[in-house]
């Protein structure tokens, strides 16, 4: 599936999507664990999500803005042709109607709720799935000429990060490939 079209829409319209380095990284995760299920948290234009369906995997997909939401519909209406995505109007925080596990499940969504969202779904995950948490290096800022609401964000995404190494239930991995990706799994 040739998604260049929804690329080049992300850079025209400045929407943050997965790097080639990461996405090559996601690849290699999902076909190193058979991935079969995904659920990913933070469609965004729905360019992860295809890219997971071309590898073969089912998703599901949350997404809360609208305006993002209604991009990512029209994007998974014209590239989804074997209807392997699914895509869900919702906040990620709140949404109860989950009622299926996954093999993998991928957070690319608001950086200073990682955590929240780990533990809030790790419940969905197979024996043995995997988190892999997207942006954790988030551009490598320099704290020192960031603003203050930027550098208290990467003081989240830091202890979220030792929170991971800390967690007897997952094995997690660090990843500088693209802008950074934590691959947990669940023991």
């Amino acid at each position: 599936m040739d998604l260049s079209l929804v690329k080049k829409y992300a850079k025209e319209n400045n929407v943050p999507i997965i790097l080639d380095e990461g996405l090559a990284l996601l690849k290699k995760t999902i076909e190193t664990y058979h991935v079969k299920d995904a659920l990913e948290i933070g469609s965004a234009i729905g360019y992860s999500a295809l890219s997971m369906a071309s590898f073969g995997v089912y998703v599901d997909t949350i997404e809360r803005d609208p305006r993002m939401y209604k991009v990512a519909m029209q994007n998974i209406g014209t590239y989804d042709t074997e209807k392997r995505v699914r895509l869900i109007f919702a906040d990620a925080i709140s949404y109860d109607g989950i009622d299926k596990t996954y093999d993998l499940i991928f957070i690319d969504a608001a950086k200073s709720k990682y955590h929240v969202f780990f533990d809030r779904y790790k419940k969905y995950l197979n024996k043995g799935g995997i988190i892999v948490c997207d942006n954790m290096n988030f551009h490598n800022l320099d704290r020192s000429k960031v603003t203050r609401r930027t550098r208290q964000l990467l003081e989240k995404l830091d202890t979220f990060k030792e929170e991971l190494q800390k967690n007897k239930d997952f094995e997690t991995i660090f990843y500088n490939d693209g802008d950074g990706m934590s691959v947990s799994r669940l023991l």
